[in-house]
Order: structure tokens, then C-alpha cells, then sequence
């Protein structure tokens, strides 16, 4: 019976001593992402360049991409943190990086989708005319533009930043048409169209 209980209290201590280091562990990574988090949060803040930013998160981490997809996905960090992160992603191609700046062009808020479609653009994805496509009808807004000579603003919709986007991927330019301020999405649906009919012969 003492024999049982001895091998009981080993079995129970071994068991707290397992728990512990798993805790102890935890704790280390944890308090080892931690500092690099936030010293990338720091220079997202400061407003350096992005090539700068760059080469100083090499220097904290040898893989940044993670901590930069949490932060430009994270809803609790400020506008400015998500698009530098955002933008930051366009300069490491990744699976990683590529998948969240897709979810971001796709579902994210029309402020962010926009800075996303130009990363991805930046990235040379091969989703990103597809992409482009795929927002040509979304009037959601993104960003305004200021005028000073006359004194205006306009809004921005994600479906002009497509275009404008489409443009500098194709190099094909349509003619200016518009719509009141908002670009002309009708010639690259049609320019799509013909794409699709190419490619099945």
C-alpha cells in the first residue's frame, strides 16, 4: 500500500513538474514575441520610410511576417499601424502575406481594402487582377481626395482605386469616362470578358 502511494505522489509530481515547464515555456515565448511586437508597433508609429521600416524589422526579426498580418488584420490598432503593416506586407512574398492581404482586400473595411489592393498590386500576386476585377462594383468608400482650385472634396470608392490599379498592372489605358467624379468600370468588364474568351482558346 505505501509502495502504491509512493508511486502515486511521483506519478502527481511528475505530472505538476510537466505542467510547469509547459508554463514556463509559455511564458518565454510569449514574453519573447512581446518585445518584438512592440518594437515594430513602435516604427509602424514613427513614419519612416517603408524601405527604412523594412530593414530595421529584419534587424528585430528574422520573421516579421506574422507579427505584421496581426497587426494590420487587428481591429484594436490605430488606422495609421494597420496600413504601414499593410503596406509593409507588399514587401515580403509569402504564402502568409499573400493570403491575409487578400482576406483584407476582400473583407475588410473600404479604408483598408484600398491600401490592400495596392500591396497586392505592389506584390505582383497573381490574384490581383482577378481581385481588381472583382471590386469593379464596389462603390463602398475608401479615402477622399481635396481640391483647393475650386475648394472640394470627393469620395474615393474602392471601385476607382481598382481601376486605377488595373491600369498600372495592364499598363492598358480606356478613355477617362466617368461617372459624375467615380471612375468608368464598363471597359474593364468588357476588357475581362474579352481576357476570359482568350484564354479558352
Amino acid at each position: 500500500m505505501n509502495v502504491l502511494t509512493s508511486d502515486a505522489v511521483r506519478s502527481e509530481m511528475k505530472r505538476r513538474m510537466t505542467a510547469i515547464c509547459l508554463l514556463a515555456c509559455a511564458f518565454e515565448v510569449v514574453t519573447g514575441q512581446a518585445p518584438v511586437r512592440s518594437q515594430i508597433e513602435t516604427l509602424l508609429d514613427e513614419g519612416s520610410s517603408r524601405a527604412h521600416n523594412r530593414d530595421v524589422i529584419l534587424k528585430i526579426s528574422d520573421a516579421p511576417v506574422p507579427v505584421l498580418i496581426s497587426i494590420a488584420e487587428s481591429d484594436r490598432e490605430s488606422y495609421v499601424r494597420r496600413t504601414r503593416a499593410i503596406f509593409l506586407l507588399a514587401t515580403f512574398k509569402t504564402p502568409e502575406s499573400e493570403h491575409s492581404l487578400n482576406n483584407l482586400a476582400d473583407h475588410a473595411s473600404p479604408q483598408f481594402r484600398c491600401p490592400a489592393l495596392q500591396a497586392l498590386v505592389e506584390l505582383k500576386s497573381q490574384d490581383a487582377i482577378p481581385m481588381l476585377i472583382g471590386k469593379l462594383n464596389d462603390h463602398s468608400v475608401c479615402m477622399q481626395t481635396v481640391s483647393t482650385d475650386p475648394a472640394r472634396e470627393d469620395d474615393v470608392y474602392v471601385s476607382d482605386e481598382a481601376v486605377r490599379l488595373l491600369e498600372k498592372v495592364t499598363g492598358q489605358r480606356f478613355d477617362r469616362e466617368s461617372i459624375g467624379s467615380h471612375r468608368s468600370t464598363r471597359p474593364w468588364e468588357k476588357w475581362w470578358s474579352e481576357q476570359k474568351v482568350k484564354s479558352e482558346h
